[in-house]
């Protein structure tokens, strides 16, 4: 039996390696294209800004940091490509693959050309001589030039929003990024077309001129024999690059030679299968065999949403790694539940999907709406009515309609006025979710304890009515609890809703019943009110075991009387 895929360097570590990496290059391109945009301005600014550019990226540590990320960045793309089992991916995925593939070879040119003789022969160059070298012989260079900054743009911006998507708040700045991916490289764009036309066409220096090109011009251009050897250095780029991607294909064949049948088959629960290589992952199985499986992050392990049960296996499966069992824990995901994306069986495997895309189901046009689920810090409110089903055996049902409307319409008042969403009506209660603007925590919490304080004092105010008119007196009980839980479209069709599931939410119903069972109108959990930093000396923490939770929660119980103090 062949063995399974071997990574060179665990996921995890590959991953935190690949944004810094990354983030250090992105940082050196976003610099580089605004001091480019600077030009419509003028040359003169732009070239005073660049001797700033060039303190922070040609000192050696600049060096270092710069050609150490691009390097390391480089030998992790040809990990991936060994790795990676099946290229029926996301089409994001593969066009940030090939634009990686491609920036080094548009960018050889350049690099060797402006940084070669500024490392080893001491030289530099300013904006006039690279555009009139960029646009000399036709302006082949520059065309290059000009789509290399497309693509290195285009590769960054998609590993930058793969990294910062599922962040709590990437809602808020979703728009302002977007706008400053499109402005940043259209105006360097802009810069370097306006320099450009401004240069004479006896300006622009052709290759054969380079080598008797006066002092004057800063002594960048070097003599014939100095060219060939910058040519020499170029091709060798390009030899170390194909070697490196030719090393990567030679490895997949002999890997290919090694895995004879048979291979392993992916069952799925509603009766699909998939035959692949084993050390192949579950989430790129459903690829192979086109079935449709959620990955809000790309197949990173960055979130839960791929998530498979294993139902059944012949053999025993691979541990977990340290970014997978990471993930688990965090969801408190049962022993028998894995990442797709990480999960790589060497047996036949039954498996099912825990976030199914239904068929035929049409995305909502709802911007707000998460498609997939995405975790998020939320603030869950729970609240019941007491004694309502006894309220309820005495009176008209006509009655009852109208006293649940009087207490619902005090509920979406006070909820909706504090920022709050009304996610369900559970009969004679109520939950609600706050925190879906992406405030602060502590805003959160405080709205929340506002929007209860407000429920208590408009049902006592309503109690006025009902006790004259139907001798009833109702009494609010509410749980609030903040912490991660999954948000997004749960349903199908017209009835999908945006709602919240996941511990949190749990904890929330638990604690309205607390409230109930101590009769108290607020039962909040220790985070809620330490987040939200009122006062609350009068009341102190009692630890509490909740059903479904293994450990004692703290617990803070309030009056009617003390919960009104924080409206």
């Amino acid at each position: 039996m062949a063995n399974p895929v071997r990574p060179f360097l665990p996921d995890k570590a590959a991953r935190k390696l690949g944004l810094i990496t990354g983030t250090i290059m992105f940082t050196f391109v976003s610099m580089h294209l605004l001091n480019h945009a600077l030009l419509l301005v003028s040359e003169d600014v732009a070239g005073a800004v660049l001797r700033y550019f060039k303190m922070i990226w040609r000192n050696p540590l600049g060096v270092i940091l710069l050609y150490g990320a691009l390097t390391i960045h480089f030998l992790l793309a040809l990990r991936l490509l060994y790795l990676r089992r099946s290229f029926a991916w996301r089409l994001v995925g593969n066009i940030q693959i090939i634009s990686g593939m491609l920036v080094p070879l548009l960018i050889a040119q350049h690099v060797t050309s402006a940084r070669i003789p500024v490392l080893f022969k001491g030289t530099d160059s300013d904006y006039a001589i690279v555009l009139r070298a960029m646009w000399a012989n036709g302006g082949m260079l520059g065309v290059q030039m000009v789509t290399a900054i497309i693509l290195v743009w285009l590769h960054g911006c998609i590993g930058l929003h793969g990294a910062i998507s599922h962040r709590d708040w990437f809602p808020r700045f979703r728009q302002p990024l977007f706008a400053l991916a499109i402005i940043v490289p259209t105006l360097a764009l802009a810069g370097i077309g306006a320099t450009a036309q401004r240069l004479a066409p006896s300006d622009t220096p052709t290759v054969d001129e380079l080598g008797s090109l006066p002092d004057e011009l800063g002594g960048v251009w070097l003599a014939p024999a100095q060219l060939y050897d910058l040519q020499t250095i170029e091709r060798r780029v390009y030899i170390l690059f194909a070697l490196g991607l030719g090393l990567v294909i030679a490895m997949r064949g002999v890997r290919r030679l090694f895995e004879k049948e048979p291979n392993i088959v992916v069952t799925y629960a509603h009766g699909e299968q998939v035959r692949v290589p084993r050390g192949t992952t579950i989430l790129e199985a459903s690829h192979i065999g086109r079935v449709r499986h959620y990955s809000v992050c790309g197949g990173n392990g960055r979130c839960s949403t791929c998530r498979v049960r294993i139902l059944e296996s012949s053999g025993p499966l691979p541990k977990p790694n340290a970014l997978e069992l990471a993930t688990l824990e965090r969801i408190q995901a049962p022993s028998d539940m894995r990442l797709s994306c990480q999960l790589r069986p060497e047996y036949d495997v039954v498996v099912a999907l825990q976030l199914e895309p239904p068929s035929g189901a049409k995305p909502r046009s709802d911007p707000s709406a998460l498609q997939t689920g995405r975790e998020k810090e939320v603030l869950i409110l729970f609240s019941d009515l007491r004694n309502f089903t006894t309220i309820s055996e005495s009176r008209l049902p006509y009655d009852i309609v109208f006293l649940l409307n009087s207490y619902f319409s005090i509920l979406v008042q006070a909820i909706e006025g504090a920022g709050g969403r009304v996610d369900k009506y559970l009969g004679d209660g109520v939950m609600a979710i706050f925190g879906l603007d992406d405030a602060a925590p502590a805003d959160v919490c405080r709205r929340a304890l506002a929007a209860s304080a407000q429920i208590i004092a408009e049902t006592r105010k309503l109690n006025t009515q009902l006790m004259s008119e139907f001798g009833i007196d109702l009494e609010v009980a509410i749980g609030l609890h903040y912490g991660p839980a999954i948000v997004g479209v749960v349903g199908y069709g017209k009835v999908a809703t945006l709602t919240a599931i996941g511990d949190t939410v749990n904890v929330a119903s638990r604690l309205e019943g607390v409230a109930k069972r101590f009769n108290v109108a607020l039962a909040a959990s220790e985070t809620v009110i330490l987040l939200s930093g009122v006062a609350h000396e009068e009341v102190s923490p009692r630890r509490m075991s909740l059903k479904g939770r293994r450990i004692d929660m703290p617990v803070m119980l309030f009056s009617a009387e003390q919960a009104m103090r924080y409206a």
